[in-house]
Parts: structure tokens; C-alpha cells; sequence
């Protein structure tokens, strides 16, 4: 359990937007752009941001990932090393040591990163981990790519600043395939490590498209997969984990005191590192197993389930109350979990309209059942409606270039297709002021004052 808590806690740090206008007001997130008009690339799918089927070669890019740390440790370990590249992530393009560091990353460790990413066959080899240890399950290996992250969006700078936009795109293949292969994880920890990089590539983009020269990737945006980090893996192995954390637990016999006391343990380890929820949960367990009427109530649901009366009276309340509990759970589970594969706006409605779920179960239990399900969702669809508005601003510098540079008065100017915002079905809202465009996205419910939620493009043509 203390495991989903660090997944929320890691979205919300690795979520801020780079280099976001620090006037801004807090609840907002403003990014503003100075274009210049642009026409679509000859074929018009020269450019993508993916790697393409002529790219990629047979093999398990997970092996080559971690290949890379074991070649170059001081690269992505020393304490200087690192400073610095943290410094160059944010630090104005034009200020960028590009003079002393020309081919900044070129060299074998984010090499073998550009190779393992071109290969097709992830397997992270972690799915019998997860049966036998469920939420005790570790992933050090899905924390470093972060690491490999930060270190390739520097080097995505260091290609912008010197206008190496062939450069800059194969980086960006790269940042976006890493975050697919973590959608292949099957844990929304990796699956959310893998939106926390694609995040990454959306702001090194949202810089090289201001640059001049810079060619315009409508079309590699659309041709992009939608979502771009799915999460369909990391759900079904949600669901696996927590099936493992009930594991020893039988309804097929009567099971000894001693069993039941090892599932227990098992059990409350989840909540270690919650303050107090170790002897709050231990507390409810013991309450309903003294209460008559708890355990009854219990067993005739059981029964209702399925299972032969005769079979459950014989069981001990403990064994009982723990059967209850992990049913519960999983019909409450199951009502989360169905929503997850729908686009938001249904998914949302589904999610919220769900009632309260029983107070006969433990605070921590609940949480388990409930998954975050719908903070999983904004943060995908947050990605998705950040490429969505960097589409249109790409669409909008297709319009300008046969127009005199000129803003469109209206989105519905614009002969390309644009995509809906995907927390509302909607169309972005647009509007013309001067010399001046602003593009804004809306919140979800209930992140209306979150800054990383309030996205605004303001965009202005270079003449």
C-alpha cells in the first residue's frame, strides 16, 4: 500500500513543467511561443517521433538500458557530473556550453540508449517477481530510466540550441520509445515513470519549435499513438499484485491459526510505512473477529458467493473475516478497474458516480481497492493534452506560412484536423488578441487550481 502512495508522490514532483513563466500565477502553467510560419515537410511524414519498422532490429530493450549504466557510471553517477547536467536542463538554450561540449552525449552511453530503444521486443522479466511477492515487488530497474531520461533531454537541448533538428528528432524517438516500453511494465509505477518521460520530450519539443528552421511536425504529432503510454499492462498487473497479497488465503478447507497469522502479517507489512496503520488495521481485524454479528454477516456472504454452507461454518472466524475482506476488495476493485480502458470524460463520470464504499472496511484496505484510479487517469490524459495543444501549435504555423505569417482568427481556419481536449470531448479554447494567440486547455474536476493542470500556450508570430 505504501507502494501506490509513493507512485502519487513521485507523479506530483516529476509532473512540473520545465520552464513554465515564472509571473505566472500559481494556478496556472504559461508557456509562451514565438513562431515562425512553417509548411508541412516533403513527404510529410519525413519526420517522426517514433521509430520506424526500417529502424528497429530484434531484441529486449530493457537489457540494453541497463547496458548502459554498467559502461559509462561516471557519466550518469559522478556528484559534479550530475550537477551539472541537472543546471543545463533548464538553463536558457542560448546560455548552454555548446562550444565546449559540441557533441554533448553523442559518445557510448546515450548511444546504447539510441539502440536499445530501436529494439523490439521489451520484457522487463519481472511477472513471476510479482506473483510471489505482490506489492513487495522491487523495481530498480524501472527507477534508473529516469535517470536515463534526464541525461537524453540535455543532450535533446544541447541538439536544439545548435539546430541539429535531425538530431533533435532521434532523441526525441528515443524519449518516447522508452516511454512505451514502460507501458509494457506490468505496474502503473513504471507505466507512470514512462509518462513522467514522454513529459520530458513535450518540453524539449515545445523549445525546438520556436527555433528557427525548425521543421513543423504536425503530422509526426498525429501520427503518434493515442494514448502514447497506455496502461493497459500496468492495470492488469495492479490487479495481479493485489491477488498475490491474498495468495494463501483458501476457501477450498478450514485453514490453521497459524496460516491465517503469517496471511495477516503478510498483510499489514503493506502499511509499514504508514504511520499508525499497522495497529489501526491489526485493531478492525481483531474487533470483527470478537463481533458475532461481524462474522455471521460474514458467512452469509460467503455462502451467497458460492461457497458451500456446509464448508464455511466449519471455518475459523478469523479465516472468515479475511475471506469477506478480500471479496469486498475485489468487487470494489473491479468497479475501478472497469472504467480504466474508456476515454476520460466517460471514465470520469463513471469514477465519480460510484458510491462511497463500504465504512465496514479498514481505511488502508479501501485505499488498496480504489487504486487511484482516477489521478492515474489525469496524469495520462494530461500528457495527451499537451500533445494535443503542441498539434495545434504546429497547425497554426501551417496556417501562417501561406499566409503571410498571419494568426488564424479562428481554429476553424485551420484546414488540418485538430484534436478534442481529452478532459472535456471539446474544442481547445482559442482566441486572438492583437498579435497574440492564447491556447488553453481545461482541467479535470477538481484540479481546477492546480497549476500543472491550467495549461496556456500564448503565441505570437515571428515577422
Amino acid at each position: 500500500m505504501a507502494r501506490m502512495f509513493l507512485v502519487c508522490a513521485f507523479w506530483v514532483v516529476t509532473s512540473a513543467m520545465g520552464f513554465a513563466d515564472a509571473s505566472a500565477p500559481p494556478t496556472q502553467t504559461v508557456i509562451h511561443f514565438t513562431l515562425q510560419p512553417m509548411a508541412a515537410p516533403k513527404p510529410a511524414l519525413k519526420f517522426q517521433l517514433l521509430p520506424q519498422l526500417a529502424e528497429m532490429s530484434p531484441g529486449n530493450p530493457v537489457q540494453g538500458y541497463l547496458k548502459a549504466f554498467m559502461e559509462q557510471q561516471h557519466f550518469f553517477f559522478d556528484p559534479a557530473v550530475v550537477k551539472e547536467r541537472e543546471a543545463w536542463a533548464s538553463l536558457p538554450l542560448d546560455q548552454l556550453p555548446v562550444k565546449q561540449y559540441p557533441d554533448y552525449g553523442k559518445g557510448n552511453p546515450l548511444r546504447q540508449v539510441d539502440q536499445a530503444a530501436r529494439l523490439l521486443t521489451p520484457d522487463w522479466q519481472v511477472l513471476l517477481q510479482e506473483k510471489r511477492d505482490g506489492y513487495e515487488t522491487l523495481l530498480p530497474d524501472v527507477q534508473q530510466q529516469r535517470l536515463l531520461a534526464s541525461a537524453l533531454k540535455v543532450r535533446f537541448r544541447f541538439e536544439i540550441a545548435q539546430r541539429r533538428f535531425e538530431d533533435a528528432i532521434a532523441t526525441a524517438k528515443t524519449m518516447f520509445a522508452m516511454s512505451q516500453h514502460l507501458a509494457q511494465h506490468p505496474s502503473w509505477i513504471a507505466n507512470l515513470v514512462g509518462l513522467a518521460i514522454a513529459n520530458l520530450a513535450v518540453e524539449a519539443l515545445e523549445e525546438m519549435v520556436q527555433q528557427p528552421g525548425c521543421p513543423n511536425l504536425y503530422w509526426a504529432l498525429t501520427d503518434l499513438p493515442n494514448p502514447l503510454v497506455s496502461f493497459r499492462e500496468g492495470t492488469r498487473g495492479e490487479q495481479l499484485l493485489f491477488e498475490a497479497e491474498f495468495s494463501d488465503l483458501t476457501s477450498a478447507r478450514a485453514m490453521s491459526e497459524r496460516q491465517l497469522q503469517q496471511i495477516v502479517q503478510k498483510l499489514l507489512q503493506m502499511f509499514r510505512y504508514q504511520k499508525g496503520q499497522m495497529e489501526k488495521t491489526r485493531a478492525w481485524l481483531d474487533e470483527h473477529v470478537r463481533d458475532d454479528s461481524a462474522v455471521e454477516a460474514a458467512r452469509k456472504r460467503l455462502t451467497e458467493s458460492g461457497a458451500p454452507e456446509s464448508r464455511v461454518g466449519d471455518f475459523p472466524r478469523l479465516q472468515v473475516i479475511l475471506l469477506d475482506l478480500r471479496n469486498t476488495l475485489r468487487r470494489e476493485r473491479d468497479e475501478h478497474m472497469k472504467w480504466m480502458s474508456l476515454p476520460y470524460r466517460q471514465a470520469e463520470r463513471g469514477l465519480t458516480a460510484l458510491p462511497s464504499q463500504s465504512e465496514d472496511v479498514a481505511q488502508p484496505f479501501r485505499d488498496l481497492a480504489t487504486f487511484q484510479s482516477l489521478k492515474i487517469l489525469q496524469a495520462q490524459n494530461r500528457l495527451q493534452q499537451r500533445l494535443a495543444m503542441l498539434r495545434h501549435v504546429e497547425a497554426i504555423r501551417l496556417y501562417a506560412a501561406p499566409h503571410d505569417g498571419k494568426l488564424p482568427a479562428h481554429l476553424g481556419d485551420i484546414a488540418v484536423p485538430l484534436p478534442d481536449d481529452p478532459f472535456t470531448g471539446q474544442p481547445f479554447r482559442y482566441e486572438v488578441k492583437g498579435d497574440t494567440a492564447t491556447l488553453r486547455g481545461t482541467p479535470p474536476r477538481g484540479q481546477e487550481k492546480a497549476a500543472v493542470y491550467n495549461l496556456v500556450y500564448t503565441i505570437t508570430m515571428r515577422r
